[in-house]
């Protein structure tokens, strides 16, 4: 979980060529709430991100501060890349990230996926007697993609999410496939309504529906991803993340 001045949303961790980077949606930084999305033109910044772990006494969570160099992806991309001076994460990202080439594996139109976020917050887990914050996992299923390398998936994604990583397969075979940005909002008709006394029991008062007055938008279902290939092209035109020491 991540907040920034303007925004809160969900931030992960990347290894790319041994190197440590972090990703999230670019309207976190910048507070816009709807594409076009621009850029971000500030070359670092510093934002509080959540102490996943606390001690098995305590409760509250705990904010820390960190500061990045900051890599943008492109214009109105909902993607930023968040380099630190030295490595946060004292192991590597198990998780690896889809790249294109001839024996990477990719998503398939109609594969079942998981994204990960912080849409009420962080909730509670213990194992081995310490407590740690985990963010919430839903379910969400490839439904199309553009030729600008925009995932459309079919899964109620909630504010909080924004950020948060698409996943797709599982163990050794999983990979991070793209970056959450917004769910995409239909127009619905509100049907106002005035209470009238019961057709059927006068002493009730039932509400009598109206025509449509005006709309609403609602969440349609469907949400937009941003392929995580546009980030790691990025990095590899300027590989300035935290370098990693060998083992």
């Amino acid at each position: 979980m991540v907040k920034s001045a303007v925004a809160t949303g969900t931030i992960f961790s990347v290894d790319v060529d041994n190197r440590e980077y972090w990703l999230t949606a670019k309207h976190i930084l910048t507070g816009a709430e709807h594409p076009p999305y621009g850029t971000f033109t500030e070359k670092s910044i510093t934002l509080s991100m959540l102490d996943p772990g606390v001690n098995s006494g305590g409760e509250a969570m705990r904010w820390i501060a960190e500061h990045f160099s900051v890599i943008d992806p492109g214009k109105d991309i909902d993607i930023v890349i968040l380099a630190p001076a030295t490595p946060i994460m004292t192991t590597p990202s198990t998780v690896k990230v889809t790249t294109e080439g001839p024996n990477e594996l990719t998503y398939t139109l109609g594969g079942d996926c998981e994204f990960l976020g912080f849409p009420f917050g962080p909730w509670r887990a213990t194992f081995q007697g310490r407590a740690f914050w985990l963010p919430f996992v839903k379910h969400c299923t490839v439904s199309a993609e553009t030729d600008d390398k925009m995932l459309f998936l079919d899964g109620l994604n909630n504010k909080g999410f924004s950020g948060g990583p698409v996943l797709y397969q599982s163990g050794p075979q999983q990979r991070i496939v793209g970056v959450i940005s917004s769910y995409i909002a239909q127009p619905e008709k509100v049907i106002a309504a005035t209470p009238v006394p019961s057709p059927n029991d006068p002493g009730k008062v039932v509400m009598q529906p109206k025509e449509p007055s005006e709309f609403v938008n609602v969440n349609s279902g469907f949400f937009v991803a941003y392929d995580i290939s546009l980030a790691v092209d990025a990095i590899r035109k300027n590989p300035i993340g935290a370098l990693r020491r060998p083992n």
